[in-house]
């Protein structure tokens, strides 16, 4: 998104509409704030580095699989496969997305079928991150061997934060990933959702809680654990032929919230999870919501309508761009017409006369901002809806009133 021109005009014309903004120098330093955020979420936007790692056999290379929803690296079901870890860029070198470090098993006793450079696992995995710093560490162990080994492999892990620690000065949050929940008790249920069966979602819930506890005795600061089923059949083009994959959606998801900002749209828009995607686009409507409501408070009649408009086709534009759809400043005008909101007397009166508000004292400022930032939630609502949900016109339309109202709901409970 960082370079794509149109783009990047939209931003800087909204951005030179705030710096000449005529307002507090309290105000003016919350909107240069969301500005910055604004920026580091669109403008800047990159490719997350996300970095897998556990015991040989834990589902490294099967997790890069279920999230590609393709074959993208050897599994080996025997002997260690991953020798040098490899940065894999999603989905291709040709349209680089994400950035994955599929690195080799920590405990191996055999060398990997491929080459390395390194005798030891810890020391090749140092080798690599040490050349790409990761935004996260994906930490995987098989659900039946959460009491084999685990506490040296935790030590591993602290000793590799540490070691980012000193070579970056950044400390890589993790997830715990659960793997292979399938395989436990009882072994003949094989159906989705996994936890549907009584015996084997309480067995998933003990291993999540064991490597809970594993991860607090060794004062690893943890998101969250995550079990997950990664195993999927594939014919020899790559196609998926038997899909038992489980909770992928929700890793991605969580990735989306763990990331740095500037990495976050970019692996919504590559994710192919709509939760994923949504929650991305989510933070982008919270972000301009907040900025349309200081709009709204400072008594400035009428000048901010261009600004506002300004802001919220930004925002649909980069709704569309999570949901893989690049469309231009006129267009997000369009839809947001299309809902019936445009800036107009009409539509002023029938919001409560935001503009004319502001002709009152201080209490209709407070109104004024309600109403900005209300109707700039429930455009970024419907915009989700139709790009992201992929939902027809009405349910956006449906979505916007309903957005306006949650918003206004919050802003009451706060005030």
């Amino acid at each position: 998104m960082g370079n794509d021109k149109n783009f990047f005009s939209v931003f800087k014309n909204l951005k030179d509409q705030v710096d000449r903004l005529p307002i507090s120098g309290n105000a003016k330093q919350k909107m240069k704030s969301k500005i910055f955020e604004l920026k580091e979420l669109t403008i800047e936007a990159r490719e997350p580095r996300i970095a897998l790692v556990g015991r040989r056999g834990a589902g490294k290379s099967s997790l890069i699989n279920a999230l590609f929803g393709e074959r993208r690296q050897v599994v080996s079901p025997v002997q260690a496969g991953t020798g040098r870890g490899k940065w894999l860029w999603y989905p291709s070198d040709e349209d680089p997305k994400i950035r994955l470090l599929d690195s080799r098993g920590l405990g191996e006793s055999e060398k990997p079928l491929e080459a390395a450079d390194e005798d030891r696992a810890i020391d090749q995995l140092k080798k690599e991150v040490k050349a790409e710093q990761p935004d996260v560490f994906l930490f995987l162990i098989k659900a039946k061997e959460i009491d084999a080994r685990v506490e040296e492999d935790l030590r591993e892990l602290n000793d590799i934060r540490e070691f980012i620690r000193q070579v970056h000065a950044y400390d890589v949050p993790v997830i715990c990933i659960v793997s292979q929940v399938d395989e436990l008790d009882p072994p003949y249920y094989k159906e989705l959702p996994l936890d549907g069966h009584p015996e084997k979602a309480k067995n998933i819930k003990a291993a999540v809680n064991l490597m809970e506890k594993r991860f607090k005795e060794h004062k690893i600061p943890l998101i969250t654990t995550i079990p997950i089923c990664t195993y999927a059949d594939f014919d020899k083009d790559g196609n998926i032929v038997y899909d038992m994959r489980w909770n992928v959606d929700e890793l991605a998801a969580y990735l989306v919230d763990v990331l740095p900002n500037d990495a976050k749209l970019k692996t919504a828009k590559a994710a192919k999870a709509i939760p994923a995607k949504k929650k991305a686009a989510q933070k982008i409507v919270v972000t301009m919501s907040g900025m349309a409501t200081i709009i709204g408070i400072e008594p400035i009649p009428f000048a901010d309508m261009p600004l506002l408009t300004a802001l919220q086709a930004f925002m649909i534009m980069a709704i569309a761009y999570i949901s893989g759809r690049e469309i231009s400043k006129a267009t997000a005008g369009e839809f947001i017409g299309a809902l019936g909101v445009n800036l107009g007397v009409a539509f002023l009166v029938r919001e409560g006369a935001r503009s004319a508000a502001k002709l009152i004292p201080a209490a209709g400022n407070v109104i004024s901002g309600a109403v900005a930032g209300g109707v700039t939630y429930g455009i970024g609502q419907a915009g989700i809806s139709y790009y992201i949900e992929g939902k027809d016109l009405k349910k956006a339309k449906q979505a916007f009133e309903k957005g306006k109202k949650q918003f206004r709901k919050e802003q009451k409970k706060e005030s």
